[in-house]
């Protein structure tokens, strides 16, 4: 009898699939493999089933994505759309993309369609690395679209900005005078914005290519690293950094673990970054540090106060950052 006879849907984890032949999988079922993390969420890196169609192993992609949560650059619609072109540019020459349907409803856009795998023998988590290849030969080609059309509009901004003609002390002096006063949250947002650009711009090949700021005094930057010196050789192509300039609270655990999802939705192209904080940190925003300390995405604490001290008295941003990025998750 096949594994998953009388099943339609299984759910499988990685190591389970490793040690699953393709052979013995019944042709009637579908079957996710994902792993779950300690609060039991999955940890979905394909997202798709496998199984069987006319007695051919494949990958079946289905990506219901909300617009929302939508944060890139390129709108939810063009960046879906540009994938559906690169899964007809595979079928066309690979001849291994089939069955391709995107829908808009609003809301929601959705892209479906199928990886026919080579792997019909072995085990089945060989399947699903060589669906995750073809996945991240497309994924790689949005990026670079993303990142591209990020550092455009980030030059357009800087161009009209007008918080950017200021030079430094009299931003800093501004900045200073808005955060104090509760009616200039827009002009604090503004200053803080360009402050925060202005401080990573110092790290030679660290380039702002999104910038957002929202109504909860909240800055959002995704920095695009491109530097092959120091630590930054061997961090992730993208690096984010969330500042909030909260006057009354300090930064904790729900600070935290929302920040980090952030990161984890950069679909692991960023696995780095830094937490801005105006009034310092709460305990629980370093217990739950700690609680993340096995894996591999690093997020790094500094308070406005740190980042005003460095640039208007001339210090090394490269240095601070270092000792920083050595010194994060001891506390």
């Amino acid at each position: 009898m096949k594994l998953f006879e009388n099943d339609y849907e299984v759910n499988l984890s990685k190591k389970e699939a490793s040690e699953i032949e393709i052979i013995d999988i019944s042709k009637n079922c579908e079957i996710e493999i994902s792993d779950q993390n300690e609060e039991r969420h999955y940890l979905i890196e394909f997202e798709g089933r496998f199984g069987f169609e006319e007695d051919i192993l494949c990958a079946f992609v289905q990506l219901d994505w909300y617009r929302k949560f939508w944060d890139y650059p390129m709108g939810l619609m063009y960046h879906m759309d540009l994938m559906k072109r690169l899964a007809e540019f595979r079928y066309s020459e690979f001849k291994d993309i089939f069955n391709i349907e995107f829908t808009d409803d609003g809301d929601w856009c959705h892209l479906y369609f199928t990886i026919k795998l080579n792997s019909q023998k072995g085990k089945l988590i060989d399947a699903f690395n060589e669906a995750m290849i073809v996945m991240e030969w497309i994924d790689n080609k949005l990026h670079l679209a993303q990142e591209e059309i990020g550092l455009h509009v980030n030059s357009i901004t800087e161009k009209y900005s007008k918080s950017r003609l200021f030079k430094l002390p009299e931003l800093i002096e501004k900045l200073k005078v808005a955060t104090a006063n509760k009616k200039l949250k827009n002009e604090k947002g503004q200053l803080l914005e360009e402050l925060s650009v202005r401080f990573f711009s110092e790290i030679k090949d660290l380039k702002i290519i999104e910038r957002q700021r929202t109504k909860t005094e909240e800055i959002d930057l995704v920095i695009l690293n491109k530097s092959s010196e120091g630590i930054w050789q061997s961090e992730s192509t993208l690096i984010l950094a969330e500042c909030k300039n909260w006057t009354t609270k300090k930064a904790g655990k729900n600070e935290y673990v929302a920040f980090r999802e952030k990161l984890i939705n950069r679909r692991g192209r960023a696995k780095l970054g830094f937490f801005i904080s105006g009034l310092g940190y709460a305990k629980t925003f370093f217990d739950e540090d700690l609680r993340n300390s096995k894996d591999d995405i690093l997020i790094v604490p500094i308070e406005v106060e740190e980042i005003i001290d460095v640039l208007s008295n001339g210090k090394s941003v490269q240095e601070f950052i270092e000792k920083k990025y050595i010194n994060a998750g001891n506390k």
